[in-house]
């Protein structure tokens, strides 16, 4: 539990950073040089990564509470949902235009579906944890920026590739991927 534990805590810290301390961030990015601070922001977060794949494989499931009935009806509903406005975060598209934080809801709207299909303590540490983040970082970065920050330009043709790609994840995820990350086949 300790591997999964600290991968989401690194995970969180690492984006959290900018957030809670830009005058630092500032100072070791002109130390570094923006190429080296990225290179360390993304070495650190794929450690990170590693850590949470490794923790949650390692883990055995242990019940914590119980599930509810509609929860699978809920998952398969919510998470191309989930994986679109995943990949809104990012281009010209409509729902960026619509929505303060596109990608952190997507991350949330994923923590919360999987808690309603994972009832075990590895699932709380993990979407939990990470849903704490989105909740965390989109409080934070709305109250920073507010009124500051016009919406983004959007175009139809970024709304459709975001569509495209968040529905093609999820594709993806269902018949190759999520087995492969996780060790748990959806199909």
């Amino acid at each position: 539990m300790l591997m999964l534990i600290l991968g989401v805590l690194l995970f969180t810290l690492v984006h959290l950073y900018p957030c809670f301390a830009p005058a630092h961030r500032a100072r070791l990015r002109e130390r570094l040089g923006e190429n080296r601070y990225k290179g360390c922001f993304s070495l650190l977060l794929l450690v990170a990564i590693a850590l949470i794949i490794a923790g949650w494989r390692s883990l055995y499931p242990m019940p914590l509470y119980f599930l509810p009935s509609w929860g699978p009806m809920a998952v398969q509903g919510l998470m191309p949902l989930a994986l679109i406005l995943f990949f809104a975060g990012q281009g010209p598209n409509h729902f960026r235009r619509w929505l303060r934080h596109p990608q952190l809801l997507g991350v949330l709207i994923w923590c919360g579906t999987h808690l309603l299909v994972n009832a075990e303590a590895r699932s709380l540490v993990l979407f939990g944890g990470l849903g704490v983040w989105a909740i965390v970082s989109i409080i934070w970065i709305s109250l920073r920026d507010w009124g500051q920050v016009p919406r983004p330009e959007a175009n139809w043709q970024g709304t459709l590739v975001t569509l495209a790609l968040g529905l093609a994840a999820y594709t993806l995820l269902i018949f190759w991927g999520h087995g492969w990350l996780t060790g748990i086949a959806l199909y």
